[in-house]
């Protein structure tokens, strides 16, 4: 299964080499390819997204109704979802769907750049047993067909030169490049730090939607550990995978350009409606908390629930109120001694 993954990937960009026959200009139309694809699911995640968070308030009260029932709150909140036509996943989709196209793309690019193995072998058959074979030393690609144009201008080779003969090997990472020297790796360096760049001023365009939200921490931490993972996949990626990256993460960047422009230009916009909205419940939540009264506790330090307290209250108050009569007998009772059996006195005379 995998395998045909792999020559599908490859037989696209053999379709875009024979076009433009650069090695990172193919790359890049492959790209554009799985980044066109995958833009329906962005916008719609992003419509669910927003329309999430505009129906935020009703939401938080269906989690407070709920709250001592898990399975009740689950079963409600899936209705409400259904019934709004909201996926609570679906802005995570296209992640998922690029991540394997990256996996599947660096293990194209590996195979198409292989070399040949055991040549040192090939050489002492060929001379001793087979003088008319042919060795071929270099790349020798998989996943493609040797007719193709692709295989015909990587076999053979030791690089896989995106500008020229002898620059810019894609076949290589930022760090086998510095192995060589500073001069050879800047392009790789340069290319990793437009990487890093881009990535940081995508989640800066997310952030400046709403630049007067309290910062989340888990989103301050997406804008530290993106741009790092990236730098690093990029740094120790063949240079090929960093051309992906480039022109994904720049397709990106338009994208949330056109987001920003059509869905939150305007106070009236679905954007800024929901942004509104979620800070409604998180003012609401807020109150809610802050208007808890604490438990009141007596002199031994216990706490004393409400319902008992008004009943001990209302007790006094009955007690308060009793008739006169009662008041009497209670205090002559009170200051009255119990009278000794007639038995004990006799037992006195006795004595």
């Amino acid at each position: 299964m995998l395998d045909g993954l792999f020559q599908l990937v490859s037989g696209t960009l053999n379709f875009f080499y024979t076009l433009v026959p650069n090695y990172a200009v193919a790359i890049a139309l492959l790209t554009c390819v799985v980044m066109l694809i995958t833009t329906p699911l962005t916008l719609k995640g992003t419509r669910s997204m927003i329309e999430m968070q505009r129906l935020q308030p009703q939401i938080r009260r269906l989690q407070v109704q709920y709250k001592d029932d898990r399975a009740k709150l689950n079963e409600e909140l899936m209705a409400f979802y259904r019934e709004h036509e909201i996926n609570p996943v679906g802005g995570c989709l296209p992640l998922v769907i690029q991540m394997p196209v990256f996996s599947i793309l660096f293990y194209v690019v590996r195979g198409l750049t292989a070399e040949t193995k055991f040549v040192g072998v090939q050489k002492l058959l060929k001379a001793e047993y087979f003088p008319g074979a042919v060795v071929t030393e270099g790349f020798k690609p998989k996943y493609l067909d040797h007719s193709t144009e692709l295989y015909q201008s990587l076999l053979g080779k030791t690089e896989m030169n995106a500008i020229g003969k002898e620059h810019f090997d894609l076949s290589i990472s930022a760090v086998q490049a510095l192995g060589q020297g500073f001069l050879v790796a800047l392009p790789y360096i340069l290319l990793v730090a437009m990487i890093a760049f881009l990535s940081w001023y995508q989640q800066r365009q997310i952030m400046g939607r709403n630049p007067n939200a309290e910062a989340n921490p888990q989103q301050q931490m997406m804008m530290r550990l993106g741009p790092a993972l990236y730098v690093f996949f990029a740094f120790v990626s063949p240079a090929a995978i960093g051309i992906y990256f480039l022109v994904s993460t720049l397709w990106r960047v338009g994208q949330q350009a056109f987001i920003t422009r059509s869905l939150y230009s305007g106070e009236d916009s679905v954007g800024r409606q929901a942004q509104k909205a979620m800070q409604e419940a998180k003012d609401a939540k807020k109150n809610g908390s802050s208007t808890k009264t604490p438990a009141k506790r007596p002199v031994d330090g216990k706490p004393v629930d409400k319902g008992t307290a008004a009943r001990s209250g209302n007790g006094a108050t009955a007690n308060a109120k009793a008739r006169p009569q009662d008041k009497q007998t209670a205090a002559s009772g009170a200051s009255s001694a119990p009278k000794p059996h007639p038995r004990s006195r006799k037992k006195k005379k006795r004595k």
